[in-house]
């Protein structure tokens, strides 16, 4: 039987530096699950007194499969929940692929832990999770695709680009030539320490004006402590940043991340004084160029499904992924199911909302949302404890 130990607490943690350095060398760490990150989400779980932990699956004396987790109230219930969340697009396991029956028994460790619930958010159909959680965790109702441009079918950035019609390329091309009338020789860089950091600076505080026009909030770029984690990434050049410039002038700029073989895109921003001449597109198409001419296998645009994304696929090629619930008490089971019924109907209402409705009520959109949920599920918790 594969030995299972819970690794509770940053000390504890640090200690698995060897065993997260091997699966890096067998490039089963994704980008969210790096062990420099999952250090730094440890530190700041532990500064808002919560427990981060991860269950480590011994297999043999070479091989071991890791799961970043962190102790926090939900609804009531005492929930394990993905480390590096919410700055994490995606929750995986680190070193290969979870058997269903090492799931069974890291859920039989936390029990024993007084955990009620482990909630995985995120999970991508292809990754090494999916199989264990389709067999014994429950669908949290919050099926998304994740879309890509494969770029290994392509093969070259010239085959990509003639998959657009006619048409669009020569308007691509006209829509450059208004563009640098306007602002002056366009130029593309790949930028790194401190000169990436303040690219990053400004392409956050171009977001935060974009978020705030429509009335949305960020769980991540609001100035907070994920910002900051996330900072922290690009300086040490874990992250890749890409600029558009102008000249000397900053005009776009994307932040994302290796993920395996596969680029991430993960922030993209620009100036919206240019916005007419859509900087934005023509960043976006000159990462992608990079990106084949470094080798990467897919563009990854992240969930959630948009059209925009599937123009720029030109094949609708995507993962799935989706929200996965263990319950391991009676309380858990409620608070799960609740979680189950009200999530999408909070979604919808915060969609149903008009950027005008969002921006006139400040906190109205999602949290109030939330708020309902939360009135909701109390209740029915307070019957089933």
């Amino acid at each position: 039987m594969d030995a299972l130990e819970i690794a509770s607490g940053l000390d504890a943690i640090t200690r698995l530096r060897p065993l997260w350095m091997d699966a890096e060398s067998r490039a089963q760490v994704g980008a969210f699950e790096k062990f420099e990150l999952v250090v730094a989400a440890a530190e700041l779980a532990e500064r808002q007194g919560s427990e981060p932990l991860v269950a480590v699956v011994r297999r043999d004396c070479s091989t071991s499969l890791m799961l970043p987790l962190r102790r926090e109230r939900l609804l009531g219930a005492r929930t394990a929940v993905p480390l590096v969340h919410p700055l994490s697009q995606y929750t995986d396991v680190v070193g290969g692929a979870l058997e269903a029956d090492e799931l069974i028994r890291i859920c039989n460790a936390l029990r024993r832990r007084g955990i009620d619930l482990i909630l995985l958010r995120k999970v991508r159909q292809d990754g090494g999770l999916h199989m264990a959680l389709a067999r014994h965790g429950t669908s949290q109702s919050a099926r998304e695709t994740s879309h890509y441009i494969d770029l290994a079918g392509y093969g070259a950035f010239a085959a990509y680009e003639a998959s657009f019609s006619s048409r669009t390329r020569r308007n691509r091309r006209q829509r450059l030539q208004r563009f640098e009338a306007q602002a002056g020789p366009l130029s593309f860089e790949v930028l790194r320490g401190a000169e990436a950091a303040t690219a990053f600076d400004t392409a956050v505080r171009w977001k935060r004006d974009w978020l705030t026009q429509r009335g949305v909030s960020s769980p991540v770029f609001n100035g907070g402590e994920w910002e900051r984690i996330l900072r922290g990434a690009v300086l040490a050049g874990s992250t890749i940043v890409t600029a558009l410039k102008a000249g000397q002038a900053l005009i776009g700029v994307e932040m994302g991340f290796a993920n395996r073989s596969d680029y991430m895109a993960y922030l993209g921003a620009y100036d919206e004084t240019y916005s007419s001449l859509s900087p934005g597109q023509e960043q976006m198409l000159r990462t992608i160029a990079w990106c084949f001419e470094q080798g990467f296998r897919r563009y990854d645009l992240l969930a959630p499904s948009d059209d925009y994304k599937r123009h720029w696929t030109r094949a609708n090629t995507g993962v799935e992924i989706d929200d996965y619930a263990l319950a391991l008490t009676r309380v858990g089971r409620g608070v799960a199911e609740v979680r189950r019924r009200v999530r999408p109907l909070a979604r919808d209402f915060y969609h149903w909302l008009t950027p005008e409705m969002r921006v006139a009520g400040g906190r109205y959109g999602v949290p109030a949302a939330a708020a309902v949920a939360a009135a909701t599920a109390s209740a029915l918790i307070s019957s089933i404890e």
